[in-house]
């Protein structure tokens, strides 16, 4: 039997793969396409791109050399697709997936949601109208790893949430196409490109809406492009959430050389603190009255080195878009459960450029 969506799933066989157009060849866009094309190749292929760049072209042909190619984005969209997996630059988000939405295809958005709240709140509504699927990349809620965070913290390994932390410290961006990541004008700033991923985990993490931000951020290495856009390189941002619940992130893009990151995150509630070893895929649990202090280690099984930047979760997300189109499967990363994490960026990115504590609506 055919599903809402069109496709069919018997005990067998799918009726036909999921025909996949991409607009966006650079390393995010080319990840998506290996990805897609080559580990759900039973499940789906890439029909079309658009892109700009001849060299990209050129290195994502050799993926899947019967592509269509499509000049323009639009005309991509409107053609003979099932979804569209858009990975072009921020300030280009909404307007296309506005467009795939009134074309009827499903989509999968790169984050962030938008780059201004009027954008984010115009997407969200449009995604709520349709019957197409619609997921943002935040891959890491995809991953094993901060899945298992997530249950622990809903298991009440900590009690009640009231605090949660990020602490980056890591090297500059990588160089982008015309540098249009460097410009929060188009990327809507580095807190919003790129701490999307770590607010919308923490705001998952404590189950609440952030409230009320403030945040302390400038430029004082990495300058890229001329004049005041320049996207800061390190900030420190404090928040509050609408159940009580408090919130911490230290960025800093020039702490260390590539490749070395330093990625920490935790939740402290009540009765323990959970806290994020990365480097050795552990979850540090430490409880209340217990263990003398001493943690207690979880190893979690998880998948790295798979796609971009080797990101938790990039290995997951994709057949999961697969199966919320076949199947109805419920969606993590839907622009309703990850608007909060844009708008909370956002306005962090306000409250910089303001010297105000920003009310998040």
């Amino acid at each position: 039997m055919p599903d809402k969506h069109g496709f069919g799933q018997s005990s067998r066989r799918v009726a036909r793969k999921i025909r996949i157009g991409f607009i966006g060849a650079g390393a995010m866009g080319f990840s998506h396409l290996q990805l897609f094309h080559r580990e759900c190749r039973r499940q789906a292929e890439a029909v079309a791109l658009c892109a700009s760049d001849p060299g990209r072209i050129a290195r994502a042909m050799e993926v899947a050399p019967e592509m269509r190619l499509f000049k323009n984005e639009r005309d991509l969209i409107h053609s003979d697709l099932d979804a569209v997996v858009v990975s072009s630059p921020n300030f280009t988000h909404v307007p296309l997936a506005l467009e795939a939405l009134k074309a009827g295809k499903h989509l999968f958005l790169e984050k962030p949601v938008g780059i201004t709240p009027a954008e984010c709140r115009k997407l969200l509504r449009a995604s709520a109208k349709s019957d197409r699927v619609l997921l943002i990349g935040h891959e890491l809620r995809y991953s094993p790893f901060f899945g298992k965070f997530k249950k622990l913290v809903d298991s009440g390994a900590v009690g009640t949430p009231h605090m949660t932390w990020c602490k980056e410290f890591r090297g500059p961006f990588q160089p982008k196409s015309r540098e249009w990541i460097q410009d929060r004008r188009k990327s809507g700033g580095c807190l919003v490109d790129k701490n999307c991923h770590h607010f919308d985990l923490m705001n998952w993490w404590v189950g609440a809406r952030p409230r009320r931000v403030s945040a302390f951020g400038s430029n004082a290495v990495n300058r890229v492009i001329p004049g005041a856009n320049q996207v800061h390189d390190h900030a420190t941002v404090s928040w509050d959430y609408a159940n009580g619940a408090k919130g911490t992130l230290h960025l800093c893009l020039f702490a260390h050389e590539p490749p070395r990151e330093t990625l920490e995150m935790g939740v402290v509630g009540d009765q323990g603190v959970l806290q994020t070893d990365l480097d050795n895929l552990r979850i540090l649990h430490w409880q209340h009255g217990k263990r003398k202090g001493e943690p207690r280690v979880i190893k979690v099984k998880a998948t790295r080195g798979v796609g971009w930047g080797g990101h938790l979760g990039f290995a997951e997300i994709h057949p999961a878009f697969i199966r919320a189109i076949r199947t109805g499967e419920t969606q993590l990363t839907s622009v309703a459960n990850c608007i909060d994490g844009t708008l909370l960026a956002i306005a962090a990115e306000e409250s910089i450029r303001t010297r105000k504590i920003i009310t998040i609506k």
